[in-house]
């Protein structure tokens, strides 16, 4: 699977593209585009990567990203139900050079990291969203003006980490999607460095440097991140033991696997599940 420039459609005489994807899974590879995305998702769970970013998402998770971002939703497959999102997708420069639009363009350029925003922040903006799959041209580019500037001043967090950068080279994104798709196949699996090095056909070496500097942060550390994601899922959406759960994500010692979770969650692992299933 390779990553590509993904070529942004709109279906009128319009620049602002808004639609429903709805299908049986999310099939977009790790990919990038100049246009800026706003996606909430309806339906479907997995893990979502932006930049260097990786994290679970579920229904109710909106994101804001920016110009040449590189991200893709990969679904989890234990999970039956279809993959549905609201995506309105536009390119920057419709708001550049307008005083009246300062706050809008900052917004753009601080979703140049990914942003994720809360709940709380957004209780009109999915209908928003829905009504402009069907808008005209002139509607639309309003509603995305009112949109944006409640989500300007609405409470959100970065996705990618402060030091990222991209790398947009074809090579590099075909490395990173294949590290993703095989960490996805073998989580639960004992992973030895040399296993993903041999994927992407290079050295433990040459892998570990390649793979710190475009994630910023060391393989090991990727993994055990991914590894607990999963876990945090089963606690909240299952009642099995938490040795259980351990072991089902990959984690052959209990101790250690009490260590990465409390490292990535702050919590212990029955902490955890007991604070979250009352919210």
């Amino acid at each position: 699977m390779k990553a590509v420039l993904e070529k942004v459609e709109v279906k009128d005489e319009g620049s602002i593209a808004a639609f429903n994807f709805n299908r049986d899974r999310f099939d977009a590879p790790w990919h990038f585009h100049p246009e800026i995305e706003l996606t909430y998702i309806l339906e479907s769970k997995g893990m979502r990567y932006v930049g260097n970013s990786i994290e679970i998402f579920t229904p109710g998770d909106l994101v804001l990203l920016g110009s040449n971002l590189p991200h893709c939703w990969v679904n989890d497959d234990r999970h039956g139900s279809r993959a549905s999102s609201l995506v309105i997708q536009w390119p920057a420069i419709i708001f550049n050079n307008i005083p009246e639009f300062q706050q809008i363009m900052r917004l753009q350029r601080e979703a140049e990291r990914g942003l994720k925003f809360t709940s709380e922040s957004y209780p009109d903006i999915v209908g928003a969203m829905k009504a402009m799959i069907s808008e005209s041209p002139i509607k639309r580019y309003i509603s995305l003006i009112e949109m944006l500037e409640s989500l300007s001043i609405a409470p959100k967090t970065y996705l990618a980490g402060a030091s990222y950068t991209s790398d947009l080279s074809t090579d590099t994104n075909n490395k990173i999607d294949q590290v993703q798709s095989f960490v996805a196949n073998h989580y639960h699996e004992k992973i030895k460095l040399l296993d993903v090095a041999s994927v992407v056909n290079m050295s433990e070496q040459s892998f570990s440097r390649f793979f710190s500097k475009v994630m910023n942060r060391p393989f090991f550390v990727f993994l055990n991140e991914y590894r607990v994601h999963l876990a945090s899922r089963l606690l909240l959406e299952t009642d099995l033991q938490v040795a259980e759960i351990g072991y089902k994500c990959g984690y052959e010692s209990l101790p250690f696997f009490y260590t990465q979770f409390k490292k990535f969650k702050t919590y212990k692992p029955l902490e955890f599940r007991k604070m979250y299933r009352k919210i």
